[in-house]
């Protein structure tokens, strides 16, 4: 750093180049040898607000990934009981709100399933399955709510035309062991 000295040369008196006549022939500024408060303050700041940044980019991704989670889960455990209703285990009645079996850890929150069985308009012998599965949190936690649709065949409309169909083939058996014994008997 330079220091200002008063000069008592007469040549800067009278306008000449005081600078040179206050510092020594052979003298050189030192060299700095660290950073100005200034400087660190804004590689500080710098630094905080990069920290702030990626905290921020963290607790969204976890938020996300508990969210695909969830509605993975969800989707699963509908797929589930749809297929449980399509394969006959589970007869096609209209519930609501009941508790899923856990198929996953414990560790989370309760899930729900309903279903709602309804006729197809447009075709006889259908009937339309809506498979809902939801957490069990309040509303403003928002859970999540998957919901499946599946058009299936009515089981008791199948065992009408099954029976019916039985009836014929019974009928037609008879008829056909009949006249075969009619034809071996000539």
């Amino acid at each position: 750093m330079i220091v200002a000295r008063p000069h008592t040369s007469a040549s800067c008196v009278r306008g000449a180049d005081c600078q040179s006549a206050a510092i020594p022939a052979g003298w050189q500024p030192a060299p700095r040898r660290g950073f100005s408060l200034l400087e660190v303050i804004l590689a500080l700041g710098i630094l905080t607000g990069a920290m702030v940044v990626l905290g921020e980019l963290a607790r969204l991704a976890l938020h996300n990934a508990a969210m695909a989670r969830d509605l993975s889960r969800a989707q699963l455990l509908c797929e589930s009981k749809l297929s449980e209703i399509t394969a006959g285990i589970t007869s096609p009645t209209s519930i609501q709100a009941t508790p899923c079996e856990s198929q996953f850890d414990v560790s989370g929150p309760q899930w729900l399933y309903g279903i709602e069985v309804f006729s197809v308009d447009d075709q006889q012998g259908l009937l339309g399955v809506r498979i809902t599965v939801a957490q069990d949190l309040p509303p403003e936690q928002r859970p999540v709510t998957v919901s499946l649709t599946r058009w299936i065949p009515d089981p008791s409309a199948d065992l009408s035309q099954t029976s019916s169909s039985d009836t014929s083939t019974t009928g037609s058996s008879s008829t056909g062991t009949s006249s075969s014994t009619g034809s071996s008997g000539l």
